[in-house]
């Protein structure tokens, strides 16, 4: 059967992307000067060489992938994506650390360093499911979002004047479908768990090779992207299992589960737009996701006007901030805000440069577990047989999709010769 190898080549998939060596050090090349050297050079040769990143797909090879967001490749080498960020590569750890460096640049420039951070970000983010329901509990979801939502934008308010101003109309489109994914997302918290909508929203392992085959016109078949074919079909059957369409049919899917989907509608596309944005120049990733998180605040603040269960008199900011009853509420509001929307920003886009795209997406692709493992702690989920089977086939899409082609197709190809 096909699961079983693709199962097979994932795991040495992961144990070759996190290698370290015995008696718990990691090995790292010597430092030198020509160290130094080369990577100052890769550097500005990278800037100088980025105009040639974005040739058009006719010229690009063959093999070279029109988005990177679950690829490892990137033509003629230098920028990582992952989730819809871009930043210029800059994988040399432990060389040249001086000695008088920070505690945390010394630790940033360490192998476990970025993998750290990045998990950090990960499991930030499964917070923001459970502490969504908990504010959905108390607060009605337009103004939870929003406030949510407008905090992430003050805390990245700095970054508004960097932007370039090329980027300001492509920048407000993909707010705007990021706006979708959010309120979507928080819509879909009042009616299902939490860990129901992270699993759901990890769709997006379909829908950004959907545009790329709408709008890129990519040719996508199991010769040149075996691992978007598998990774869809494992989704669609993780989708089908979770929401229990192959025991009961549609009696169980209800609007919460239709806007759980409509949020990895918004968050893909809007990775898949941002990404574009940010392979030009991957400088602007935070200044980027400043316009965002404005423009989100904003389709959200009309949500609020719009909403007629909202009754402003009682519900605001100064009321939120002075009740003594909504202090939990109040905190997951900041919390989500502050630390798990704008401040991850700031993870990932630190530790993204120091791994390849693939060993990112690995990571990253663990945020639904996280979120379900929060759910049980903090809202007491329970799980039954098809949310882990379900929740399992998603998380493993998300994972093959990790997988370089020619990695499967080398696969496939001695398994067919070995029968």
């Amino acid at each position: 059967m096909l699961l079983p190898h693709v199962l097979v080549l994932l795991l040495a998939h992961l144990s070759s992307s996190f290698t370290f060596h015995s008696s718990s050090s990691f090995h790292f090349p010597p430092p030198t000067s020509q160290s130094k050297f080369s990577q100052a050079s890769r550097t500005k040769a990278v800037r100088h060489l980025r105009p040639l990143l974005l040739q058009p797909p006719e010229s690009a090879p063959e093999s070279a992938p029109e988005s990177l967001l679950y690829y490892d490749e990137v033509p003629l080498g230098g920028v990582v994506c992952a989730r819809g960020i871009c930043v210029l590569e800059d994988l040399d750890v432990d060389i040249d650390v001086d000695a008088s460096s920070s505690p945390f640049n010394t630790f940033l420039n360490s192998y476990a360093g970025p993998r750290v951070l990045l998990a950090l970000a990960s499991i930030l983010y499964g917070t923001n499911f459970p502490l969504g329901a908990i504010m959905n509990e108390n607060l009605p979801a337009s103004f939870a979002t929003s406030t949510r939502l407008l905090i992430a934008f003050v805390c990245l308010l700095p970054f508004i004047p960097k932007l370039n101003p090329e980027l300001t109309k492509q920048s407000l489109l993909c707010g705007l479908f990021t706006s979708i994914g959010y309120a979507s997302q928080s819509i879909s918290l009042l009616t299902i768990p939490p860990s129901t909508v992270a699993f759901l929203g990890a769709s997006t392992v379909i829908i950004c090779p959907l545009l790329e085959r709408l709008i890129d016109s990519k040719k996508i078949t199991f010769e040149t992207a075996p691992q978007t074919i598998i990774s869809s079909l494992l989704c669609i059957l993780g989708v089908a299992v979770l929401e229990g369409i192959l025991t009961s049919g549609l009696g169980d899917f209800n609007s919460g589960d239709v806007f759980a989907i409509l949020q990895a509608v918004g968050f893909g596309t809007s990775f898949f737009l941002t990404e574009k944005l940010m392979r030009s120049d991957p400088s602007q990733a935070l200044s980027i996701t400043s316009v965002q998180c404005g423009v989100c605040a904003f389709v959200c603040g009309i949500w609020c006007l719009l909403d007629s269960s909202l009754d402003l008199a009682n519900t605001n900011i100064i009321e939120l901030a002075t009740n003594d009853s909504l202090k939990i509420t109040a905190a997951a509001v900041v919390f989500t805000g502050a630390i798990t929307t704008a401040g991850n920003r700031f993870v990932e886009t630190t530790a993204l440069g120091k791994m390849s795209s693939s060993e990112a997406s690995v990571v990253l692709a663990t945020e639904p577990i996280w979120a379900a493992g929060f759910g049980s702690w903090w809202v007491g989920e329970t799980f039954g047989v098809e949310d882990w089977v379900g929740g399992g086939l998603i998380v493993i899409a998300c994972l093959v999709n990790s997988l370089k082609p020619e990695q499967l197709s080398k696969f496939f190809s001695k398994s067919k010769s070995n029968e």
